[in-house]
């Protein structure tokens, strides 16, 4: 990060635990901060950094309320949490208007699952159009345990995605094109265990943005996403000496 900028836009850096105190031990549990810093250093003057934009205006005390619809896809290359070189995936994401997470089905037994499911969230962000403004989306990848002895699931990695740098549309673009509901390419996004580590996999996924009152024209219950992908059958052959 450039904190010499004095025009400097809101950043989101996620926490890490401090181990020494311990009240939180998993990364993905931290937390993370929005914030935008510049330094100026006083031995060149002092400086108006109200003349900047960034500066001219405080933020703003209420945030606005809109639906987020997010299209899951598929992950691929997730890394084996049990014995049989496999894992037991399913996605949660973050709704902020209950403070909880929503979550996928667990597909059994896979490293490259498929869900092609709908999840529809309350979101507050400083302005609708304005995707810069927006906290980025979090989509964890867990692996479910149904053990008697250990029934805990299993972080397995987490995407951060910003909201200008992935497949999204807003309500202005499909109020003139319903089509657009659903962007029509999904993009892939890199899955970490932590944030700086080597990549743990990805993610497929797609969003749209609207308003909290908006009725979209299909339900998301009715959204068949698995009907917008095109599959292709190959053929492989196995040989072996003896």
């Amino acid at each position: 990060m450039n904190y010499r900028d004095p025009n400097p836009q809101y950043k989101w850096v996620s926490f890490q635990p401090d181990m020494c105190v311990g009240k939180v031990k998993d990364a993905n549990k931290a937390g993370m901060i929005s914030f935008k810093l510049s330094i100026h250093d006083a031995k060149d003057g002092e400086y108006n950094f109200r003349a900047e934009d960034a500066w001219k205006k405080p933020p703003p005390k209420r945030l606005e309320p809109v639906k987020i619809r997010t299209y899951i896809y598929q992950c691929r290359d997730l890394p084996a949490a049990d014995s049989n070189g496999t894992s037991d995936p399913f996605v949660t994401v973050l709704d902020m208007s209950e403070g909880k997470r929503k979550r996928t089905q667990t597909i059994e037994d896979n490293n490259n699952p498929l869900y092609y499911e709908v999840i529809e969230l309350d979101y507050e962000v400083r302005a609708i159009n304005d995707l810069e403004s927006y906290p980025p989306f979090i989509l964890d990848v867990f692996d479910e345990d149904q053990e008697l002895l250990d029934s805990s699931d299993d972080f397995l990695a987490r995407a951060i995605v910003e909201p200008e740098d992935c497949a999204i549309t807003l309500q202005k673009d499909f109020e003139v094109d319903p089509n657009l509901e659903i962007p029509p390419t999904p993009r892939w996004h890199p899955l970490h265990f932590l944030p700086g580590e080597p990549k743990s996999g990805e993610i497929l996924v797609s969003f749209s943005v609207s308003a909290i009152d908006y009725n979209y024209m299909h339900p998301a219950k009715s959204v068949d996403l698995a009907s917008r992908v095109e599959f292709k059958r190959w053929r492989s052959a196995c040989s072996s000496l003896v």
